[in-house]
């Protein structure tokens, strides 16, 4: 068993993710208050191995700090984000093991920001549900203009190949899971709907007909194995997933 808790924070626009086995778990993009957070785990009588962030915020104070402190949790920051606090830098590909048959990859999704970093949950190698903080939105993406001007369109092409990227490489039924969306001026447009998967959410099909014509497979899609996951209910806010 596996489970993937969101926790809303209406006043932000934002949502954090609460998400583990029956042991260890890893709080996603974590808000500035972490009692929460930590009540959130308690309830599920796991341990926090990880706090992971996708990105430095523009729109909030993270918590991850103080939470790892509190836990401690190992502090997962994208390697190449300018900090100048103690943390575990995470690079494209990095995997951390949360609890038994459960790890989570870090994917490079540069566009939201320079260094921004998905992270996918993958039980027995599989992915089941993918942290996507301001890569992939619930029928959008998140804003490239907030850095610096100068990198916007820069930003803008790197957010295009990002989402395609996590569409390439994620089976169609894994949940999208963003932080921002729900109000937060990080997204490009308001979440449209409550839930959503790669496939709801991404153009995949139009993508691979229009690369096939200039280069054939795609490494991201070479890559790519047929698989089926199982996601969350759309019902509430809490989810339990069975080996």
């Amino acid at each position: 068993m596996f489970f993937v808790d969101t926790l809303e924070f209406e006043g932000l626009g934002n949502r954090s993710y609460l998400a583990g086995g029956p042991r260890g778990a890893v709080v996603v993009d974590p808000p500035r208050d972490i009692d929460q957070v930590i009540a959130a785990a308690v309830k599920r009588g796991v341990r926090i191995a990880y706090v992971a962030e996708t990105h430095v915020h523009n729109d909030y104070v993270s918590g991850g700090l103080e939470l790892a402190r509190v836990t401690g949790a190992s502090y997962l920051v994208p390697a190449a984000a300018d900090v100048s606090f103690a943390r575990t830098p995470v690079a494209d590909g990095d995997t951390v093991e949360v609890d038994e048959r459960l790890a989570l990859r870090a994917v490079a999704t540069p566009g939201h920001t320079p260094h921004h970093t998905t992270y996918v949950l993958e039980r027995d190698g599989r992915g089941v549900a993918a942290f996507t903080g301001g890569s992939l939105l619930i029928g959008t993406v998140g804003r490239p203009d907030l850095v610096e001007p100068r990198l916007t369109e820069e930003l803008a092409r790197a957010q295009h190949a990002s989402a395609h990227r996590l569409a390439d490489e994620l089976d169609d039924e894994v949940p999208v899971l963003p932080t921002h969306g729900f109000g937060s001026f990080c997204s490009s447009s308001q979440a449209e709907g409550d839930a959503t998967t790669i496939a709801r959410n991404a153009p995949r099909r139009r993508h691979r007909l229009a690369r096939t014509r200039h280069s054939g497979r795609t490494e991201h899609q070479a890559r790519r194995t047929s698989r089926r996951t199982d996601q969350p209910s759309r019902g509430g806010r809490s989810a339990a997933m069975p080996e």
